[in-house]
């Protein structure tokens, strides 16, 4: 038997105090790294990002700003896994490999490219390059090929993907060709892919083949 005062039920552990559960909650979004920022600059070329300087888009931005001598810019390479260059004036980024690597220490883990809201006709190859894109945002761009859809189907982890906004959008069957060229969708034009979005991609996918030639009926 326990001696008498004492209780048979080991001792609970007291929780975390508040204000220890905070800090933990500081630290986390202290290190949060912020996306390598080059939107609403003007740019119009790809290597103009070499001569820009991102914009500060960190939680911290707000805190006592650094001395002169601080405040020069450095060669430091961002971790981020982030590229954003939205809201610009690009008609193609063949360099944008380059100057990821030049701007990231590991560019092989960009996993969100955004480049809505330019002026991009194409579907740039250079995107391939990145295997670990979940996410790519090209919508509000002048995109008018159906076909330019398919240079993203090496991209296995791509999950999230706008393309609202181009000219394709017009096009007859324009979110099943998508779907259906891209199964690993979860996501599409800031919509989540339901079950029967895939049973009628698959459906259209039977039905609609742009590549495969037209029969030419001839009148007897």
């Amino acid at each position: 038997m326990a001696a008498e005062g004492t209780s048979s039920k080991a001792p609970r552990q007291s929780a975390l105090p508040i204000q220890e559960l905070k800090a933990v909650k500081r630290v986390q979004l202290n290190e949060i790294i912020p996306p390598v920022d080059f939107s609403f600059l003007h740019i119009t070329g790809i290597e103009e990002c070499q001569n820009e300087e991102p914009r500060d888009t960190s939680p911290r931005k707000n805190q006592p700003t650094k001395k002169k001598h601080e405040k020069e810019k450095s060669d430091e390479k961002s971790q981020s896994m982030c590229l954003r260059l939205n809201n610009n004036f690009l008609k193609n980024i063949n360099n944008i490999s380059s100057i990821a690597a030049s701007l990231f220490d590991n560019p092989a883990n960009i996993s969100w490219i955004d480049l809505s809201f330019n002026l991009l006709e194409n579907i740039d190859p250079a995107l391939i390059q990145f295997e670990n894109l979940k996410i790519l945002y090209l919508h509000g761009n002048n995109i008018g090929d159906m076909k330019e859809v398919n240079k993203l189907t090496s991209l296995k982890k791509l999950m999230k993907l706008t393309l609202h906004g181009n000219d394709i959008e017009n096009i007859k069957g324009y979110r099943f060709f998508v779907l259906a060229t891209l199964p690993n969708l979860i996501n599409f034009d800031f919509s989540r892919v339901t079950k029967g979005d895939r049973v009628t991609a698959t459906t259209f996918k039977g039905f609609y083949n742009p590549d495969k030639p037209k029969k030419i009926k001839h009148n007897d």
